[in-house]
């Protein structure tokens, strides 16, 4: 990794200007560091759609991906520096401070609802929202969730079909000893 991101991007060392490149310049430098078919390996990644995410540099690296009912400290961290409550893999949305919609997952509990950014919800199973509110009706994991919702001028109630509780992702060592991917984040002296 280093030898590729030194032969990569220390090409003009100390210069800050635009330096572009095509497809091909990266296939040639990672050859360079080490001989494969990386065309074939990067096209297989980049240009194909799968059904489930890309976790097999997660576990060849000694972990996996599990999901917990706390949310990590980065989570929380994330989740507090952009004013924000992720409940992406709760019900697929994440919120603004003040309940409105600031995203949406695709084919998701929220998506199927018809829930759309810039929405604001109003009420959670009748009750006026509330963060704290909201997080409980999903750890309760009875589905449907009754939301009435604004958008603009409007107002409407929604079932939000979703009864997988609270879920936050965490990756978890695999086994014991030493891990590739700890490795790869050690810091270099």
């Amino acid at each position: 990794m280093d030898d590729f991101a030194r032969a990569f991007f220390g090409v003009n060392d100390r210069d800050w200007g635009e330096l572009t490149y095509q497809f091909d310049d990266v296939v040639h430098t990672l050859n360079q560091v080490q001989a494969n078919d990386w065309a074939a390996f990067l096209h297989a990644r980049l240009d194909n759609v799968s059904d489930h995410a890309p976790l097999d540099g997660i576990s060849r690296g000694g972990y996996r991906l599990v999901y917990t009912n706390t949310p990590t400290e980065w989570f929380k961290a994330n989740e507090k520096a952009r004013k924000i409550t992720d409940l992406t893999y709760s019900g697929g949305f994440i919120l603004g401070k003040e309940g409105e919609i600031t995203d949406v997952t695709w084919d998701g509990p929220a998506f199927n609802a018809g829930l759309t950014v810039g929405t604001k919800i109003v009420a959670v199973n009748g009750r006026a929202f509330e963060t704290d509110q909201l997080k409980a009706a999903i750890k309760a994991k009875k589905s449907p969730l009754s939301l009435l919702v604004r958008t603009g001028d409007i107002f409407r109630t929604v079932e939000l079909n979703y009864d997988g509780g609270l879920r936050y992702p965490k990756l978890e060592k695999a086994g014991s000893g030493p891990a590739s991917i700890d490795t790869l984040l050690t810091p270099k002296p």
